[in-house]
């Protein structure tokens, strides 16, 4: 008796194990992560400010929610998610058609390699 349920396990159990881990996601992801150690201001709390704001300024994060407000360390992160906010915005307003149609029309190739008449 104690072979087959040796068995058991050591086939069965292995392969159920593996197949629980496959469902779980390969890297765990953070926890909201405190940018500002100062003042335990959160990416999120950061991110947040400066979206809906439309902050461009490390010093307007800082009168909003105090993050960045004591000793610097925090600038370059929140310094990041300003670009990172305006890129965003930026990325948004232009439309994908204009980005992809050429501004001259063909006139560059035309110069570049004229028509012997």
């Amino acid at each position: 008796m104690n072979t087959i349920i040796n068995k058991i396990f050591k086939n069965f159990i292995p392969h159920f194990l593996d197949q629980e881990m496959k469902t779980e996601p390969s890297i765990k992801i953070e926890e909201d992560e405190i940018i500002c150690n100062c003042f335990q201001i959160t990416e999120n709390t950061i991110r947040s400010h400066i979206s809906k704001n439309d902050i461009k300024q490390i010093e307007d994060v800082t009168s909003i929610c105090e993050a960045g407000g004591n000793c610097g360390s925090c600038h370059i992160l929140i310094q990041l998610f300003i670009d990172q906010n305006k890129h965003q915005k930026t990325s948004e307003q232009v439309p994908k058609s204009e980005t992809s149609k050429s501004k001259n029309n063909g006139r560059f190739w035309k110069k570049l390699f004229p028509a012997n008449d």
